[in-house]
């Protein structure tokens, strides 16, 4: 039987995980590891109880597909680690685009404090902490991002951008931002389309119209029935688009990332 191991299992992004992958079909057990802040307490998946381990004490040796959250397995086993969002996105919306479709892509994404280990309980205790007349406390941030943004280096991202056949020989342009949302990610990008007629495979995937006073995050919180990415597209130009994207960094980009990986992993094998 595969057995499937997340790292990092006391986080909310394991949680949101769990919630995904119980309605992946097939046979695998479920093991869950982290330090001993975590280690001892249950999570309830698929009608049973899982304890999370010790991540010192536990033997991931059987392991066959690890969830790698905090970033501690050394082996071969498939892994999965939370990756640069707007790559992922990007990768939703432009794998179906013919080699070399997009000559320019500029514009900025703004990665929620979810990006970091422990990065949204670190944000709300730096709010505190202002509220209250104190110094917050830098780390994991490396500074104050409470009612701020801090500057990402981003030249790892724009190279990532060429291996997609549309991007190959683009010009690329990204401010990357670290923003004081908890989990929301937004990205604003212009594209110059080598064909205009490609625009209408970009509009065609709009999931809500640009407007004036349109929220970046749902309205009422992290909503359960909030759509997978919302994307808000507007011609421009002949050949340029303006993109609007946002989603949930945890929820709906990388739990979906893992529900695919194991989904994949058990259809192959």
């Amino acid at each position: 039987m595969t057995e499937l191991v997340i790292t990092g299992a006391g986080s909310g992004l394991c949680d949101s995980i769990l919630e995904v992958i119980e309605a992946v079909e097939g046979e695998y057990r479920l093991r869950l590891v982290d330090s001993m802040e975590s280690a001892g307490e249950a999570r309830r998946f698929r009608g049973r109880t899982v304890v999370i381990e010790l991540d010192t004490e536990a033997d991931l040796a059987t392991a066959d597909v690890v969830f790698d959250l905090n970033d501690i397995y050394i082996g071969d086993a498939l892994v999965f680690k939370p990756t640069a969002p707007l790559f992922v996105m990007l990768k939703r919306l432009l794998s179906d685009l013919a080699g070399d479709s997009i000559k320019t892509l500029y514009g900025a994404v703004r990665e929620p404090a979810a990006m970091e280990q422990q990065g949204v309980e670190a944000l709300a205790g730096q709010v505190t902490q202002l509220f209250n007349g104190r110094d917050p406390e830098p780390q994991p941030f490396g500074g104050t991002l409470a009612f701020n943004a801090r500057i990402l280096d981003e030249s790892a991202l724009i190279e990532s951008f060429h291996d997609f056949d549309a991007l190959r020989n683009a010009n690329i342009s990204i401010e990357r931002l670290q923003s004081d949302s908890f989990y929301t990610v937004h990205a604003s990008l212009w594209l110059q389309m080598a064909d205009a007629q490609l625009i209408d495979s970009i509009i065609s995937q709009s999931t809500d119209q640009y407007s004036a006073g349109l929220g970046i995050s749902p309205d009422s919180g992290r909503v359960t029935n909030d759509p997978d990415m919302r994307i808000c597209v507007r011609q421009i130009a002949k050949d340029w688009v303006h993109l609007m994207l946002t989603a949930d960094l945890e929820k709906t980009i990388w739990a979906r990332e893992a529900h695919d990986v194991l989904k994949n992993y058990l259809t192959a094998t």
